[in-house]
């Protein structure tokens, strides 16, 4: 059976601070959960005990598209981009990129601005409070594809549970290989549209993650902050107390 969330896996058995390891079906990541069966969301409710949903994407992602409901869920909807206009995290977004020789400018400059931008950083700051009141089951977040939104939720939430950064790159990199098949479908209903190969090939790039740009985002962390962990303490304002708490909460 092919199970139909694009982009999806358990955090869970990640080793975060102390030698713990992260408990299974609690942190779940993925892309925008559409065109589900009913065997997917009985898998994601039983068998991953999925009691709440975050989603990531503006107003318009959500109009267009928007989440399949799950029985026994709580949705809850955080638009981390709504002041950041920079292109790259939705499909739409793909045609204000120039050329393909500045999609890399593009996906760093969006990764900076998720550092820098007060509604950003109050978005993540939502999301963490979401987690510390999600005493039992698991906790879904996501984006369009559960790459660049989605994946610096994911950088977040696992520096603060001691989580290595090789292994969080780790983690963010089997992005290009979870969506491979979403992604050649996504190519092939563009050219379809009548779409150049250029743009195919901006959407292309666009589509998949590199290291380089969650780097940017660290990178963007450590000049105005001083480093990730301070980002996280200092503008998300996560406390000592906070993270202990989490660590209880997610690590066994």
């Amino acid at each position: 059976m092919n199970f139909r969330p694009v982009n999806f896996r358990d955090l869970g058995g990640l080793e975060g601070s102390g030698g713990r390891k992260l408990l299974p079906c609690r942190l779940l990541r993925s892309g925008e959960l559409v065109r589900l069966s009913e065997d997917d969301k009985e898998i994601l409710t039983k068998e991953y005990q999925l009691r709440t949903i975050v989603d990531l994407r503006g107003e318009r992602e959500c109009r267009e598209n928007p989440d399949d409901g799950i029985t026994g869920t709580v949705y809850h909807n955080i638009d981390v981009l709504k002041a950041i206009h920079e292109a790259g995290a939705d499909m739409g977004s793909f045609e204000t990129i120039p050329d393909i020789d500045t999609v890399d400018f593009y996906m760093r400059g969006l990764y900076e601005q998720m550092i820098q931008n007060t509604e950003a950083v109050n978005g993540y700051r939502k999301l963490i409070d979401l987690l510390l009141s999600q005493k039992e089951g698991a906790l879904l977040f996501h984006c369009f594809a559960g790459k660049d939104r989605t994946g610096l939720a994911a950088a977040i939430i696992l520096t603060i549970l001691g989580i290595e950064k090789d292994d969080i790159f780790w983690d963010y990199l089997k992005t290009n290989e979870q969506r491979k098949e979403e992604n050649s479908i996504l190519l092939k209903e563009l050219k379809e549209k009548g779409f150049s190969e250029e743009r195919c090939k901006i959407a292309e790039t666009a589509l998949t993650v590199k290291a380089e740009y969650l780097e940017a985002a660290y990178l963007a962390a450590e000049k105005h902050y001083g480093s990730f962990s301070e980002f996280i303490s200092k503008a998300l304002k996560v406390t000592k107390e906070e993270e202990k708490e989490l660590g209880n909460m997610y690590l066994y």
